[in-house]
């Protein structure tokens, strides 16, 4: 059984541990030479750290409640708190959590819990609510939550993408991962990439092209970050996805390689292709990855 096989029976085995199938795929993402992919497996393995963009699949809203306490001994318990009442600063991380933990605390947290809801801390936001949300009652203590069914669609996602990714890459290459695959034609990393931003981050979309088969040309110099946006911004990318791309760029000012940029810009480069993948940006994936990839050398000082 080759390796890409035996990652597909694991897969498709809901009773095998999946923190166990991040490992082999992390011994696959090595041998195919794909970084996104080796980030992927990596950050599922080991926990999403704060400076990396987080799935779709590992965002829900909070339900927030409390406890209430007014005159005469009066009071409210469990009562929920509407997200207009949340500071604005705040109220995001409440109707958009981000889950990080690693699929082994998810798995955990799945065997463990017998009530069906997962409470997360709200620091002092009972502090801050105090007697804005119900007239003649102060909040004394407040919580997040949400129904462990959101961690099961969590793993399961990561399972089927998984899957469909292993399937993908054995159909084109049967024998890849494998240390001797005789006959077996090899992969690209680069075709291995493309694969991975289509079935981990683009779902079902079509790849459209290949990242050697497109020539993007334009000029932009080292750190002019004003040329690199307006070169983007003319290929249909939004103003807030190139503010997220500028944060990013200040906190890495530097890039080991062309082909390796450092977490946020990789994170940020992998939402554009899922978007492209979706079909909303209105770009071949395989242009998308060139383009991107071109330009942000560029601006490293990495581009031809």
């Amino acid at each position: 059984m080759t390796l890409l096989e035996d990652i597909q029976s694991s897969a498709v085995d809901a009773n095998s541990d999946l923190a166990t199938l991040l490992r082999k795929c992390k011994l696959l993402a090595a041998r195919l030479g794909s970084q996104p992919l080796q980030d992927w497996v990596l950050w599922e393995s080991n926990g999403y750290p704060d400076a990396v963009e987080v799935p779709d699949y590992r965002v829900w809203s909070l339900e927030v409640k409390g406890h209430f306490s007014g005159p005469f001994g009066s009071g409210i318990r469990n009562a929920p708190i509407p997200t207009a009442c949340l500071p604005k600063s705040a109220r995001e991380s409440y109707t958009r959590y981000k889950c990080r933990q690693s699929i082994a605390s998810v798995e955990a947290i799945l065997s463990s819990t017998t009530e069906g809801t997962v409470h997360v801390s709200t620091g002092d936001l009972a502090l801050s609510l105090g007697a804005k949300v119900y007239r003649g009652q102060n909040c004394v203590q407040a919580w997040a939550e949400f129904g462990t069914g959101n961690l099961v669609e969590l793993a399961n996602a990561v399972r089927n993408r998984i899957l469909d990714l292993t399937l993908a890459v054995w159909k084109e290459a049967p024998g890849a991962g494998e240390l001797d695959s005789g006959a077996q034609p090899a992969i690209e990393a680069t075709r291995v990439t493309q694969i991975f931003n289509t079935t981990v981050y683009g779902g079902s979309a079509q790849v459209v092209g290949t990242v050697n088969a497109s020539s993007v040309e334009f000029s932009i110099g080292t750190n002019d970050l004003v040329a690199l946006k307006q070169v983007l911004a003319g290929n249909g990318i939004p103003e807030a996805d190139l503010c997220e791309l500028e944060s990013a760029l200040k906190a890495e000012p530097e890039a080991p390689t062309a082909q390796n940029f450092g977490p946020r810009v990789s994170a940020w480069v992998a939402a554009r292709l899922g978007d492209a993948a979706k079909g909303t940006w209105s770009i071949g994936l395989g242009a998308a990855g060139n383009l991107l990839a071109t330009a942000i050398a560029k601006y490293y000082g990495l581009g031809p």
